[in-house]
Parts: C-alpha cells; structure tokens; sequence
C-alpha cells in the first residue's frame, strides 16, 4: 500500500473513538478530508489502492474489530455544511449529524415528520445508507436527490419510492460514498415540538443510554427482536464487559471496556438461542468490520 498523498492521511489513526460502541482497534491509514472536494478526490484515490476499504461516517452502527482494519478508512465527519435552498429544500452533507438536522431545520421551521428521526443517533451519510427511521417514517421519504461517488465516478440520483425500503436503499451500492442529498420538507399545522420532547422521553425510558449502536438487529417481518430475545431468557446475560440490555434485549452494551470478542459472542447467541426456538433467523441491523466475523 502507497503512501496517501494527503496532507489529511493519517496512519494507524484510532477508530474506537469514532464509533458509538467505543471498540475497535485503528486503520492502517485514515482519509480525514476537510471539503467535499477534498473527499472526491481522496475517494478516487482510495479506490484505485489494493486491500480492503471502508467509509466511516457517524459510526453509531459499527462494530469493529479489536485488531483494527488493515487497509484505508475514509473519515466524513468534517463534511457538516447544511445549506438552504428555498422552497422548503435544504442540501445537507453526509457528516451532519441526524440530530442536528432535526433541530436546527425540521423544529426550527415546524416541518412534518420530526417524530420519524427523533433520537436516532448517526450522521446523514449513514442515515441516507440505512434508510434509518422509526415506524413514524424514515430518512429517504424526505430525501429529493443524494449526491454519489462510486468507481463509475460521481453522479447525483433523483431519488423515488422504488428505490428505498426498510433499512435500506438501492441508489449507492455498496463501497459507494454518500456526499450528502437534498431534502424536502413540508410545514406542519401541529406543534412539531411537543412531538419531538415525547418520543426523546420515550426513548430515554423504554431504551437504555450508554455505548452501544442502538438496536443490534433488524426486526423479523410481523415481530420485534428484542421480543424475541427476551422470550429466550437472554436479557441480562453477560459476556465479559459486554451485556444483553435488561431493559431492551435487541440492545448489546459495552458496559465495562467490552472487547470486540465479548459483543460479537453475545450476538452469536442471539441468533443461535433464537433459530432454535423460534426457527427465526435473526439479521444483524449493525455492521461488523473483521476479517473474521461475518459481515452483514
């Protein structure tokens, strides 16, 4: 592997700290570029070196290996400009943060759909990726175009329904980096404010706060995982500084200098506990980076 020819390459550039779960060991080499520009450029570089790559954004649903990752990580979180356009229509970049974006323009300006994004951690890029949401409504549905670069190069994407689902999109394959999109929205009649302070206290009651990247898998067609993990009798079990939430069993936590080993084994049990008693297989929601560990 070259050297990268960035003033903003860093070698053996911590990654626990850039990730809710606080695990995981460093890169080879991080790509922390200031601009946009800046991102392209360092993407197209990136593409055309041997070994493996990833793009790291917000970090709320990675779960990376103790031994790091061996090859070029590219770093968005300094890619944070929101910009108006009028007409209700903002371009956003892929390192926002969800949060910000609904409290400095969805609560701001009243725009419908605040209770759909409320408390989800993560950044735009990877909301964009995930399609993250609630039942309430999920990123995509307010996205009007999203701004891609891919191996082909870079392109922006009319984005329609067809094209987006539960916890995913088709628009950026994978490897692909999400350079922001523009959102549409519309003004609400009702107070969009009292919408937002019930479902953060909801979330601070019924879900447990501390390091974790929320939930752990994705809910099986007509059910929930963590009812199902709870119906197994795994809430509270724990595996070194790794526990099964009591509180939400589709919640994995790093509660006392978890290693990635620990939180990986309780997610093995999971699935397995389950597929036996309930004939379900269970898909993980976060992304595991290892080269042993299978990825999602």
């Amino acid at each position: 592997m070259t050297t990268p020819p960035f003033d903003f390459a860093q070698a053996e550039y911590p990654l626990a700290p850039l990730t809710l779960y606080k695990v995981g060991g460093p890169a080879r080499w991080a790509l922390l570029p200031p601009t946009r520009e800046a991102a392209c450029d360092a993407y197209a570089w990136m593409v055309d070196q041997p070994g493996p790559k990833m793009v790291l954004g917000g970090g709320s649903n990675l779960l990376i290996s103790d031994e790091g990752f061996p090859g070029i990580v590219l770093v968005t979180t300094a890619l944070d400009q929101m910009e108006s356009l009028g007409d209700h229509r903002y371009r956003v970049e892929c390192g926002v943060q969800l949060d910000r974006l609904v409290q400095e323009i969805m609560l701001q300006h009243n725009y419908e759909g605040v209770g759909g994004l409320t408390g989800i951690p993560g950044s735009i890029g990877g909301a964009i990726y995930m399609n993250a949401g609630t039942v309430n409504g999920s990123t995509c549905q307010w996205l009007e175009s999203v701004d891609v670069i891919g191996p082909e190069g870079r392109r922006t994407v009319t984005v329609e329904p067809s094209m987006y689902g539960y916890r995913g999109q088709t628009f950026c394959p994978p490897r692909s980096l999400i350079l922001g999109g523009v959102f549409r929205f519309t003004p609400a009649e009702q107070d969009q404010r009292p919408i937002y302070d019930h479902y953060i206290r909801r979330r601070k009651e019924k879900q447990p706060q501390g390091n974790c990247c929320g939930s752990v898998f994705r809910n099986p067609e007509g059910d929930h995982a963590g009812r199902l993990i709870e119906a197994c009798g795994l809430k509270g079990v724990r595996r070194g500084g790794a526990v099964i939430s009591p509180m939400h069993a589709n919640f994995i936590m790093n509660d006392s200098d978890a290693r990635f080993d620990d939180i990986v084994g309780l997610i093995t049990l999971c699935k397995a506990t389950v597929k036996e008693r309930f004939g379900i297989d269970l898909r993980e929601e976060v992304v595991i980076v290892s080269e042993s560990a299978p990825r999602t």
